[in-house]
């Protein structure tokens, strides 16, 4: 039988890192390849078991070096021509990725759904790769026409890659919601709620677009979806509200001033907690509307939950008999549950990592 082998794209960042050491410590038979675009850049740790290779999502087709014994590929770097996956694609592999913000992740769906698939497709852009939306999945189930709200406390101190920052160019941007009535338009940073986190800090969550807001509403059981976001300086959460209502914010968009935008909210530290709080409403078997709260942290922060929410989807394709393979397809985070991967073995996954979950 063939070693598997799980081709990390930007395997040295924060988050590719991460992924890695999850799985080589999980899968002992497992063979790791990180691709990033310097070919001579060291494995971020030592195994036998970790190679590095050449992958440049910019190039026409990314997985020319990456060689033919390639059984699934994690994507943590920006795609934003569809390169990677469409290069993919064409050779069978299966794919997890957990990139893409809504504009081009329905830009992806478009291309796909009009290209035959051979394997899996996991689409895992949600909040923490997928994570927030398939708890929010997991705790909803018993429920019906739900409406599902998404609070995040996004930390400045965390230690977050350049692609995390990809939502601030988006700030001006309108988008559409799903509610009962309908669905509208509305815009980043707007509708605060007052929200209290798991580790007691209370704030105000504005909107923000993200493709949560999408997979969600695919599950028959749920109405409505919202997501909203908040930073652990209060300061930095106003400054960026009155940029955006000014107008100054719209001022300086585009490539010329990226690095102006991002230096005002992106600056890395050397890591902090990150905390989730999902509000669920919705009709039980008698028809009684209920309410649930799920709180979530991490105390590793909001590369470790993505990291851990791209492999715990890395974990059911690697575990898949080869006899019983998942069926070709485009996924999301919220289709993990199956008869082999239950509720209470996706929620110790979490548990066993150090990810505090309660309801």
């Amino acid at each position: 039988m063939n070693r598997k082998m799980v081709l990390i794209v930007g395997g040295y960042g924060e988050v590719g890192r991460q992924i890695a050491q999850i799985l080589h410590d999980r899968h002992p038979d497992l063979d790791i390849a990180l691709g990033g675009r310097s070919p001579k850049k060291a494995a971020p740790f030592e195994s036998a078991r970790v190679q590095t290779v050449v992958v440049d999502n910019n190039a026409e087709d990314p997985l020319l070096y990456a060689g033919e014994n390639v059984s699934l590929i994690i994507n943590a770097v920006n795609d934003l021509q569809d390169r990677l996956l469409l290069s993919a694609v064409r050779r069978k592999i299966p794919l997890i990725d957990l990139t893409r913000w809504t504009e081009i992740f329905q830009q992806s769906i478009a291309k796909l759904k009009n290209t035959e698939l051979h394997a899996p497709v996991v689409l895992s852009s949600g909040w923490m790769a997928g994570t927030a939306s398939l708890l929010a999945m997991l705790h909803s189930a018993s429920l019906q026409n739900v409406a599902v709200n998404i609070h995040a406390l996004y930390s400045l101190r965390d230690k977050a890659g350049p692609d995390s920052a990809a939502y601030m160019d988006r700030m001006t941007i309108p988008f559409h919601i799903t509610e009962p009535k309908g669905s509208r338009l509305v815009f980043p940073m707007s509708d605060p709620v007052k929200v209290q986190f798991p580790n007691g800090y209370t704030a105000k969550c504005y909107r923000l677009d993200t493709p949560d807001h999408v997979t969600l509403l695919k599950a028959g059981h749920v109405d409505s979806a919202s997501f909203r976001i908040t930073f652990d300086s209060k300061a930095s959460t106003y400054a960026l509200i009155g940029l955006v209502k000014s107008g100054i914010w719209k001022m300086i968009s585009g490539d010329r001033f990226r690095s102006l935008r991002r230096s005002l909210l992106y600056n890395p530290g050397t890591g902090s907690a990150h905390h989730i709080l999902i509000q669920l409403k919705g009709r039980d078997h008698n028809g009684r509307w209920v309410e649930r709260r799920i709180a979530i942290s991490d105390p590793l922060g909001q590369t470790h939950l993505t990291a851990l929410g791209a492999a715990i989807q890395a974990e059911k394709l690697l575990r898949t008999p080869e006899d019983e393979p998942l069926a070709p397809g485009i996924y999301y985070p919220e289709d993990l549950p199956d008869m082999r991967m239950d509720t209470s073995t996706i929620i110790n996954y979490f548990k066993q990592y150090g990810v505090l979950i309660s309801h």
